[in-house]
């Protein structure tokens, strides 16, 4: 159990390493622990892992754009994760003026909406160039949907946010997961397009084993040139 327990805690610092800056001071500790990304990360891949599974479960094909004023919103949180990114790099230079001081919770609030709106894009993206008849419906087929998703990114928020020290193991294989989970799809969406798209899942099994290749070598290519490269960091 110590043995998978700290290959859990180095596969998630090690791929986390790859996508993170990893500044103790912006992550959240679990037992005494910091996560292995910073909080906007760590909201950021649990919220577009908890997105997908959540279209998944929803309509599995779906490759139809959200109505105008979901797109909206989606938008907008870009913008919130966007505008408090910059907030907190100007907070880091006296100099510089900013808005507010910047708190790990308002990092993992923005990084979770951020994940919704990647989440949803990167669905769509796999759906429209994997299957060669994806269904035109929304990803979002009501607002119920909607604010159902939102109503559990702000339930995960609020699990990270509590730090509980029996989370520890259980956060870290979640952003394992969620690192090459999202890597995979992207890697294996733009994969299909260069070949013949699936008709069946087993026809799509191939591309996903290429794309969860591709994507665990450039993640350990980049972490293994940061270790290299800035190791104090």
């Amino acid at each position: 159990m110590d043995k998978l327990m700290n290959w859990i805690f180095y596969a998630a610092h090690w791929f986390g390493s790859a996508v993170c800056h990893q500044f103790h001071d912006h992550s959240y500790q679990v037992a005494g622990v910091p996560l292995p990304l910073c909080a906007r990360c760590t909201g950021m891949y649990l919220g577009a892992l908890l997105t997908l599974l959540f279209h998944a479960w929803r309509h599995p094909r779906a490759s139809g754009t959200p109505r105008p004023w979901i797109l909206f919103a989606l938008v907008l949180f870009f913008f919130a994760w966007a505008g408090d990114g910059v907030n907190s790099f100007a907070a880091t230079f006296s100099l510089v003026p900013h808005l507010y001081p910047p708190q790990n919770i308002l990092r993992l609030i923005t990084g979770a909406l951020m994940g919704i709106t990647i989440g949803s894009l990167v669905f769509i993206v796999f759906n429209s160039l994997v299957w060669r008849a994806p269904s035109p419906d929304s990803i979002f087929a009501t607002r119920r949907e909607f604010f159902a998703l939102l109503g559990l990114s702000a339930l995960f928020v609020l699990i990270v946010h509590s730090e509980f020290a029996l989370l520890l193991v259980p956060l870290n294989l979640a952003i394992v997961i969620a690192i090459l989970a999202l890597h995979t799809t992207l890697v294996t969406a733009f994969s299909a397009n260069l070949t013949r798209p699936a008709l069946n899942w087993r026809q799509a099994l191939p591309l996903f084993a290429l794309g969860a290749l591709i994507a665990l070598m450039y993640l350990s290519a980049i972490a293994w040139l940061r270790a290299l490269l800035l190791p104090t960091l």
